[in-house]
């Protein structure tokens, strides 16, 4: 983590998710509403960097990232290559201005690690499948597709959103497909 942050009591999750961090990116903050002011003095190089793949992925000006729901981390190297991270626990969800944020910065490279009562990652979800998170477990199973007509003897099928998003699947992708029995129709999107 970098000098500025040193002071942040972490929680022994946060921990173990800034080791892993630490050890794939050259610089680790615990960020924070009030972090890029510091960012900006410590590191105003990098920091320009990180602004301009920011702006490359959507967002006009980094300040406006740094607000209340920011995930719990952000890695970054010397290149200005980035992500957000948010952690969660076992048993824990996004809080209201965390999905907003998710929502808003969508394009920025930013991820939802979970974990596990070992305080291991468990799942690392990318900011891009966030329907999938909030996709309702119960019901995941049902669901309609539409059937279209395509060309050359080709069908296309409409899938629900949230069931595209599980799948990771965007408009215009394709993907493997096999029959299990006359019911079950397997997609799969490696």
């Amino acid at each position: 983590m970098i000098p500025f942050e040193r002071e942040v009591s972490l929680t022994e999750t946060e921990e173990v998710v800034e080791s892993i961090l630490e050890s794939n990116w050259d610089y680790v903050v615990r960020t924070s509403p009030g972090v890029l002011t510091d960012f900006e003095q410590r590191f105003p190089k990098i920091c320009e960097l990180v602004s301009i793949k920011a702006s490359e992925d959507g967002v006009e000006d980094l300040s406006s990232v740094f607000i209340p729901g920011v995930p719990d981390f952000m890695g970054f190297d010397d290149n200005g290559e980035y992500v957000f991270v948010e952690v969660k626990g076992e048993g824990d969800g996004l809080r209201h201005t965390q999905l907003k944020w998710f929502m808003k910065f969508q394009g920025l490279n930013s991820e939802i690690w979970f974990t596990d009562s070992n305080d291991s990652v468990t799942e690392k979800m990318d900011s891009d499948n966030l329907k999938s998170y909030t996709f309702d477990r119960a019901s995941k199973d049902k669901g309609e597709a539409e059937v279209r007509s395509g060309e050359d003897s080709f069908v296309n099928i409409q899938l629900p959103e949230t069931l595209a998003a599980v799948m990771s699947l965007e408009e215009g992708d394709k993907v493997s497909w096999s029959i299990k029995d006359r019911s079950r129709l397997i997609l799969d999107t490696d």
